[in-house]
């Protein structure tokens, strides 16, 4: 199944500190950086994503405010591998972690959030709050 929305990366967005580390740097204001950690050596691939056209809001109208959008590869695929992805104010308890899954699917984040940092296993994830 294919994401129903279109994927635009924003060039000049990555920086690669090691590795299997990563910053992704906000291309708006409204925007947050997020440090990205992968589990697993390799080589990966890391591109910035825009947040045009992501959902406004979850399925129970919910509005959803975006912080970042990236995709992870390794030998030209999406990962499905654990990595962590770390964005200031993430443990916020007034709101809850929305992830926009490679495949389109939106949903509440339902694994625990220590010190603003997640994880995850997509490696083409957009990451917000609602609300």
């Amino acid at each position: 199944m294919q994401s129903r929305f279109k994927k635009t990366i924003v060039p000049g967005k990555v920086d690669r500190l090691s590795k299997q580390k990563f910053k992704i740097r906000k291309d708006k204001a409204s925007e947050i950086d997020a440090d990205i950690d992968i589990a697993e050596d390799g080589d990966y691939e890391v591109e910035r994503l825009s947040l045009e056209g992501l959902p406004e809001k979850m399925e129970d109208g919910t509005p959803i405010r975006w912080f970042t959008n990236f995709a992870i590869k390794k030998n030209g695929q999406y990962i499905n591998q654990r990595y962590t992805v770390t964005i200031p104010g993430l443990s916020s308890p007034k709101s809850r972690v929305v992830i926009l899954d490679g495949k389109g699917r939106l949903y509440y984040y339902s694994g625990t959030v220590v010190k603003d940092t997640i994880e995850l296993t997509d490696g083409d994830p957009g990451i917000g709050t609602g609300p």
